[in-house]
């Protein structure tokens, strides 16, 4: 049985070739427009939530940055760039791994559900949710701030604070 997120684009359509319908088209053209406007929402979902995939190797050219640049850091930097607000799947990618790193050496373990409460005493319910949530592509990059803050506090014996 598919799973409530796999029937929400077919409901949508659905809904929108319903109310096509009402307001005069016929049923054909009104479940085509259905189907028409909720396959482009999707494309256009997936499109912004990819922005920063990495371009094919054929393309040597165009993945050329400055001479002396790191790469990482340059993938780093344009994913951090985002669309509407949010964060691309590199920097996602890069939180969390800086999230496991830091909580390991206090011997925790986000995929570890009993380590759960450890967890959230130490950077909060909400950064916790932020790191263990199951659907990417949505971390703004306030919450990206907020998670590194976060874990920025999680032990300065590891990593002291600069003053400033």
């Amino acid at each position: 049985m598919p799973s409530r997120r796999a029937w929400r684009p077919v409901a949508s359509a659905l809904l929108i070739a319903l109310v096509c319908w009402y307001f005069g088209v016929d049923v054909w053209h009104a479940l085509l427009l259905g189907a028409a406007v909720t396959v482009i929402v999707l494309a256009a979902g997936a499109a912004s939530s990819a922005s920063d995939a990495a371009l094919p190797s054929w393309r040597p050219s165009e993945r050329r940055g400055a001479d002396g640049s790191r790469g990482d850091v340059e993938a780093m930097a344009w994913s951090l760039r985002g669309s509407w607000g949010r964060i691309g799947l590199t920097a996602e990618r890069e939180l969390r791994r800086v999230a496991r790193r830091r909580l390991a050496l206090e011997g925790l373990d986000l995929a570890n559900p009993a380590h759960r409460g450890e967890i959230q005493a130490l950077v909060g319910e909400q950064v916790y949710r932020v790191l263990t949530r199951e659907r990417w592509g949505r971390v703004s990059l306030r919450t990206l701030e907020r998670t590194l803050d976060a874990l920025d506090r999680v032990n300065s014996n590891y990593y002291p604070q600069t003053r400033e």
